[in-house]
């Protein structure tokens, strides 16, 4: 049931801005500096966590950094996402998508541990 809802997300965050691209021909500012930011460090989180990152640390360490890092990470692009919905709506959903898609596995991940 949460792949359909991670695909679903995934899929809405990609089809969107690709609407609002092509039915928008108006210029649009720039992304914000923050934004590539806090979109960079949730990907290297995700990346660094799909190649097993967290099994080179001692499991003590990994275990106290592991969900305070997805939940920094996860706040972070929430409040990008929304400062960004009025400046450039093409970068806002994408960030929404990732960080709810983020949030949804850091929920799972925490109740599963414990």
């Amino acid at each position: 049931m949460i792949l359909i809802v991670v695909g679903i997300i995934a899929c809405l965050t990609f089809v969107i801005p690709a609407f609002l691209a092509v039915t928008n021909g108006k210029k649009r500012k720039p992304p914000r500096i923050i934004s590539y930011v806090v979109g960079g460090l949730l990907i290297f989180h995700w990346i660094f966590f799909l190649v097993n990152g967290y099994a080179l640390l001692p499991p003590s360490i990994a275990d106290a950094v592991f969900t305070p890092i997805w939940l920094a990470l996860c706040l972070a692009g929430a409040i990008t996402a929304i400062s960004e919905f009025m400046n450039n709506k093409i970068i806002a959903i994408p960030m929404a998508g990732l960080t709810i898609i983020s949030l949804l596995f850091t929920v799972l991940s925490y109740g599963i541990s414990n």
